[in-house]
């Protein structure tokens, strides 16, 4: 985190005499504004270096001696997840985990740590989750870098981007020259698929050579941390400075940020300036080593209207977080008096948490006390139902009461539709593929549930049937007398002298430009054979569009006597048995 000279060795030295202090005094609370407070999340955590948030809500902190715990339901678990050998001299260790994208159905977990095969390198690798523990032997290294020679300057942040692609946070390993070329992957964010490929569209990919085509931006120092903004995708990376600044860079492929050439503001063409900058000497704005990021952009926002959008950032010396625009280019005060802090991230909830080394803990800060925005915590789910069918969708929220609730249908308010569910009673084919989500308040903010999308299909054709049985409702087509049927007649106006037959039936009406061939009909005898028939005529009923007029051509014969069953298919839905009696 710190440069590589003398400063380095005081850093050093400042940290054992911090946790110490921390160890006998207590853990303190940090100041915060008025209104927010702060609880301890969980502790003895020694040595911790980052956390990330899984999908499903627990959090994963690293510890720097190889260690992954897990924080579950407000509680440490005694087990870790992981338990890797690591070198874990001067910043090296386990620095960084990322979870995949479709981690709910993959369960693969990735973490960035220095490996003790020799000669020391960095390493990432992924693993799969089995529970609250990683399966045994499921490590798969996708990425090894080049070999260590310092302690310092490691990097060690991985994060998915939206893009779907893994985001690498290298140091130069206190070789400032690392940072300037393309001929190794040091003083750089990397840019690489799940399973260690590189993508073709990085900006570096028909310039740079073999491995080090993963190269997504250059010039950094040691770039301790990174996030991305949820809603997007900008990203900011926290490069920790040598002598006179702390950088916030503003994440975008190809970029040049300068170092060893420059540090902190410039106004040189060849690289690209950081859009926050502050001074290397510890004091209420100023620090050591920015290491913690983290945007405040949530699914629930928690905190007051004015922080969306913003960005926290922690100091590791000066032990505050403040608060930087990116609108404004300015940054405020937010909290002091942190233990070391290492890692910032942002809850669903809109929570901030912070990893403080020094206290050996994770803090969780929330606006204002015991006061809770709405979450959610059943969405609606997706439903398909047939054509005039009913359709439900209901949300489940937890938040300070009361809640209030607003449906929306393709992101537009549905009025009246202030209830925990919302109901069409009557479906139709024009609300197939809309959408429907809600959005629930109270007085200390909102939360909106994911969309749910309506399936509405048409109902299968019914051949209409007399009351309670399943005889067809059918007729000879040139005489209209019912069954039974003879195969044959001579009072028809068709040379083949088949008999024709009228059966009526409901949800079988044809598309535009559709005609009888878009229906099939079939026969089955007694003996389970099956014949197909001819349909020659589809069309509505006179005075009776709900019912639809169907003539087909009986088969020359059947194998079996007695009844047949006769149905019929249109769009790939077959309707119920009808019966019909044959001479």
């Amino acid at each position: 985190m710190a440069s590589g000279s003398v400063s380095d060795r005081f850093i050093s030295s400042l940290l054992v005499c911090l946790c110490v202090l921390a160890v006998c005094l207590g853990i303190n609370a940090a100041t915060l504004p008025a209104g927010f407070t702060e609880t301890r999340v969980a502790t003895g955590l020694s040595n911790p270096t980052a956390m990330e948030f899984a999908p499903d809500g627990r959090l994963f902190v690293c510890l720097q001696d190889g260690r992954l715990r897990v924080i579950k339901n407000g509680a440490l678990l005694s087990t870790p997840f992981l338990s890797l050998t690591v070198d874990s001299s001067g910043e090296r260790g386990l620095l960084g985990i990322a979870f995949d994208p479709n981690f709910a159905s993959n369960n693969f977990v990735y973490v960035y740590y220095t490996a003790t095969t020799s000669p020391r390198h960095n390493r990432v690798s992924r693993f799969t989750a089995n529970g609250d523990v990683a399966v045994a032997g499921s490590e798969l290294a996708i990425l090894d870098l080049e070999n260590l020679s310092a302690t310092n300057h490691n990097g060690g942040a991985i994060h998915f981007g939206p893009d779907g692609k893994l985001y690498v946070a290298v140091g130069e390993n206190a070789v400032g020259s690392n940072s300037q070329t393309l001929n190794n992957r040091l003083g750089k964010i990397l840019r690489i698929n799940s399973d260690g490929t590189i993508p073709t569209d990085n900006p570096f990919y028909s310039t740079a050579n073999g491995n080090n085509r993963s190269i997504w931006s250059l010039g950094l120092r040691n770039p301790y941390t990174f996030a991305f903004q949820r809603t997007t995708g900008r990203m900011f990376i926290n490069d920790v400075g040598q002598s006179t600044w702390e950088e916030i860079n503003d994440g975008i492929a190809g970029s040049n940020y300068g170092w060893p050439t420059t540090e902190g503001p410039t106004t040189n063409p060849n690289f690209r300036a950081p859009i926050f900058a502050y001074g290397r000497s510890p004091s209420e704005t100023g620090g050591c080593a920015i290491t913690g990021g983290a945007f405040y952009d949530p699914v629930t926002t928690q905190f007051p209207g004015s922080y969306l959008g913003k960005y926290f950032f922690a100091d590791f010396c000066s032990g505050w977080i403040r608060l930087f625009d990116p609108a404004e280019g300015t940054a405020t005060g937010f909290a002091t008096g942190i233990s070391l802090p290492v890692d910032l991230t942002v809850s669903a909830d809109g929570s901030l948490y912070y990893l403080a080394r020094g206290a050996g803990a994770v803090f969780r800060i929330q606006y204002p006390a015991s006061q809770q925005p709405p979450s959610i915590t059943t969405h609606p789910s997706s439903q398909t139902v047939n054509e005039g069918q009913p359709a439900t969708f209901q949300v489940i929220a937890s938040g300070n009461t009361p809640l209030s609730y607003q449906w929306q249908r393709n992101t537009v308010n549905i009025s009246g539709a202030t209830l925990p569910t919302y109901t069409i009673s009557n479906t139709t084919l024009a609300d197939n593929g809309d959408t429907f989500r809600c959005v629930v308040s109270n007085a200390f903010g909102t939360a909106t549930s994911n969309e749910a999308t309506l399936t509405v299909t048409a109902p299968p054709p019914t051949l209409m049937t007399e009351a309670s049985t399943d005889r067809a409702i059918a007729f000879d087509s040139v005489t209209m007398i019912r069954d039974p049927f003879p195969l044959n007649t001579f009072l028809n106006f068709s040379s083949d002298r088949r008999t024709r037959i009228i059966m009526l039936a409901r949800n079988a009406d044809l598309l535009p430009g559709e005609n009888a061939s878009a229906i099939t009909a079939q026969a089955e005898d007694s003996l389970l054979m099956v014949y197909p028939l001819t349909v020659e005529f589809v069309g509505k009923v006179p005075g009776f569009d709900e019912f639809t007029q169907i003539v087909v051509k009986l088969p020359e014969s059947f194998a079996g006597s007695g009844d047949v069953m006769i149905t019929i298919t249109l769009h790939e839905k077959t309707s119920n048995k009808a019966r019909i009696k044959i001479q």
